[in-house]
């Protein structure tokens, strides 16, 4: 060993560099994160205005929850659209095992956005147990009792995804698993997406002004299979399979969900027509209270 090679330091072995690097690139990814999360939350707070209508959203707790991957699509989609979401879960609002009737009164709530996530409860429309997947009835019962209470008192509700089907099951209806089949699966459940023809005359055909959308991105393992009471079907994908629904009497409740997923093309004019037509329909809520 020469005096030069003596002066030099020991080099770390490879595996330690390894894990220090991966280590390294983690805690850099963490902290970008971080940083965008914050200026995001920074974004939403300086665009909506105080009286901005405040939007309940009842988040789903799959991993992509878990990740703020689907907290932070809803968020950016609803601020787009001049709405404030204000994360509602019935761990934060359930008082002595029991939800309160005035729940969204007593809160300000202007309009309820529910939220895609896992299966709903089987046993609550005779559906088949052993097919659900990520069933969590608590949440089940809490989105249905929030249903109805948005509908008592005029107030909008938007659905995505497990949105469309808690909403049917919520006015008595069926679902229907697509799981079993594997062609309704692979058009359903994929990244390619795929077509949806709305029904003419229905309030959905005319907010986003046709009847024809060419490709949705479409996430969903379940479908609604019977209509309940009050629901309509709206519109179909692939293998006639229930794409949109409105529920409550048309003449006075705005109540649409959709099965495909929207808040992940937030920038899409044709898919931010949806969300602006929901928040429109809760500012006249939110009128009320600031007048």
């Amino acid at each position: 060993m020469t005096e030069e090679d003596a002066a030099q330091p020991p080099e770390k072995p490879r595996s330690r560099r390894w894990f220090l690097g991966v280590g390294g690139g983690l805690l850099g990814a963490a902290a970008i994160y971080g940083l965008s999360r914050g200026g995001f939350r920074l974004w939403m707070n300086k665009s909506l205005p105080a009286n901005a209508p405040r939007i309940a959203f009842s988040l789903d707790d799959t991993w992509l929850n878990d990740l703020g991957i689907t907290d932070t699509t809803y968020q950016q989609a609803m601020t787009r659209a001049g709405g404030r979401l204000e994360r509602f879960a019935p761990d934060l609002n359930m008082q002595e095992g029991s939800i309160p009737e005035d729940l969204l009164s007593m809160h300000g709530i202007d309009g309820l956005l529910l939220t895609g996530g896992g299966d709903v409860d089987p046993a609550l429309y005779g559906g088949d147990e052993d097919a659900a997947i990520l069933v969590n009835r608590e949440c089940d019962d809490f989105e249905i009792a929030l249903i109805h209470q948005a509908l008592t008192r005029d107030i909008p509700v938007l659905g995505i995804c497990r949105g469309c089907q808690i909403l049917n099951v919520a006015f008595g209806g069926t679902l229907r698993s697509l799981r079993n089949i594997e062609t309704l699966n692979d058009a359903h459940f994929t990244f390619r997406g795929h077509a949806v023809t709305i029904a003419q005359g229905s309030l959905l055909s005319r907010i986003l002004d046709t009847s024809d959308l060419e490709n949705v991105l479409s996430f969903h393992g379940q479908a609604v299979d019977q209509p309940g009471d009050q629901v309509r079907v709206v519109a179909r994908g692939p293998e006639d399979i229930v794409e949109a629904i409105e529920a409550g009497d048309p003449k006075r409740d705005w109540a649409i969900a959709v099965q495909w997923h929207p808040e992940m093309a937030p920038a899409n004019p044709l898919h931010g027509k949806l969300f602006r037509a929901f928040v429109e329909r809760a500012s006249r809520i939110a009128a009320t209270r600031w007048n």
